[in-house]
C-alpha cells in the first residue's frame, strides 16, 4: 500500500479520509496548512497527495508549484460541494483528479486506487518482447505488464482483490443481512464499455487506465451519495443500489447507459448493464426462509449473466435478471 498525505484544513473531514484510506491499509500522514505539507513534501515524499483546495492549504497552488518543479506525484484536490467546476480548476492545476463532497468510502478509495496505477503504468516500462508478445495473441497489457483476463462464473471474487472491491465485499455482505432482516429491495449492476478490448488495442497502459478512470467518474456521477461505484474486472465496474426495487434499478441502469455515451476517450463508445435485484417478498416466516438464499455471490453472478445477454444482444442495452430461475428480460 502507499503513503498518502492528506492536506486538509478541516478535522472532521480529514479524520474521516484518513478513516477512509486506512481502512485499505494506506499510511497516510495528515497536515492542516500549505506550510507543513511542503515540509513533508520535502522530506518524506508520499505516494500520492490529496490535498484540499480550500485555504489555508490551497491545494491548486501545491499543486502547480510540484508541476513547476518538474514532480509528476500524483495528486487529488478536494472540493467543497458547491463548487460546479471543479474538474476544470483541478485540470489547469496539473491535479490527476479531483473529489467534490460530500465524500463517499468508495469514491475517495477507488479515486486513490486509480492514480496511484496510473502513476505506475507512467513509470514502468513494458520490456519490447513481452509487448510483442502480447499483441501476438491479441490480450493489450494492464498498468504493469500484467496480461489482462476475463472473469469467469467461478472466478468472480478472484480477479478482484483491490482494496475498493473488497470494501465493496463487506459493505453487501452487511446490506445482503439488513435486506434480509428489514426487507428492503437491493439492486447490484455489473456495466462494462462494449467491445473495450477491441477498442483499446493500440491504447498505452496508461491511456486505457485513463479512459476508465474517466468510465468510473462518469458513473460516479450518475448514482445517489448511498450508492457505491468500484472497478471490479478488466472494464467492468460494479454499481451497488441499496432499497431500489427492480423499477428503479431499471431506470438507473439506462440513465448510466446513456452516460457512457459521453465519454470523450473513447468517442461513439456504447456500453452494456446487467441488473439483479433482490426484491424480499412480503409475508411472514416463510417469506424470511425463502428469502435465505440471497447472497452477494449470487447477486453478482445473476448481474453477470444478465450482461453477458445483454453484450450478446449487440449491446447498447439493459437487461434485468428476473427474480425466477433462469428467466430474463431484455
Amino acid at each position: 500500500m502507499a503513503t498518502v498525505l492528506l492536506a486538509e484544513p478541516s478535522a472532521p473531514v480529514a479524520s474521516a479520509l484518513r478513516r477512509f484510506l486506512e481502512g485499505v491499509g494506506h499510511e497516510v500522514a495528515w497536515v492542516g496548512s500549505a506550510a507543513e505539507a511542503r515540509r513533508l513534501l520535502e522530506d518524506r515524499p508520499p505516494g500520492v497527495l490529496v490535498a484540499s483546495a480550500s485555504l489555508p492549504v490551497d491545494g491548486e497552488a501545491l499543486c502547480q508549484e510540484l508541476r513547476q518543479k518538474g514532480s509528476r506525484l500524483p495528486v487529488l484536490l478536494v472540493y467543497p460541494p458547491d463548487e460546479e467546476h471543479a474538474d476544470t480548476r483541478a485540470a489547469e492545476a496539473g491535479a490527476e483528479g479531483c473529489l467534490v463532497g460530500p465524500l463517499k468510502r468508495g469514491t475517495v478509495v477507488t479515486c486513490v486506487s486509480l492514480v496511484l496505477r496510473l502513476a505506475e503504468a507512467g513509470t514502468r516500462p513494458v520490456a519490447p518482447e513481452a509487448a510483442a508478445a502480447a499483441s501476438a495473441v491479441a490480450i493489450p497489457a494492464r498498468p504493469g505488464g500484467l496480461p489482462e483476463r476475463r472473469a469467469s462464473r467461478t472466478d468472480l471474487f478472484a480477479v478482484s482483490s483491490s482494496p475498493d472491491f473488497d470494501f465493496l465485499k463487506r459493505l453487501l455482505l452487511m446490506e445482503v443481512k439488513r435486506s434480509r432482516r428489514y426487507r428492503y429491495p437491493i439492486s447490484l449492476l455489473l456495466v462494462e464499455v462494449d467491445r473495450f478490448t477491441e477498442h483499446t488495442l493500440s491504447l498505452a497502459p496508461q491511456a486505457r487506465t485513463a479512459l476508465l478512470a474517466e468510465a468510473l467518474g462518469l458513473l460516479t456521477a450518475g448514482v445517489r451519495d448511498i450508492d457505491v461505484v468500484v472497478p471490479f474486472a478488466d472494464s467492468r465496474f460494479v454499481v451497488f443500489l441499496p432499497h431500489t426495487p427492480r423499477s428503479g434499478a431499471r431506470v438507473v441502469a439506462e440513465r448510466l447507459l446513456e452516460r457512457m455515451h459521453a465519454l470523450k476517450a473513447l468517442p461513439g463508445a456504447t456500453a452494456s448493464v446487467g441488473v439483479a435485484v433482490s426484491e424480499p417478498p412480503a409475508g411472514g416466516t416463510k417469506a424470511l426462509t425463502q428469502g435465505a438464499g440471497l447472497s452477494f455471490g449470487g447477486l453478482l453472478k445473476e448481474a453477470g449473466d444478465a450482461l453477458r445477454r445483454a453484450q450478446a444482444g449487440g449491446g447498447d442495452s439493459v437487461v434485468v435478471a428476473q427474480a425466477g430461475p433462469g428467466t430474463q428480460e431484455g
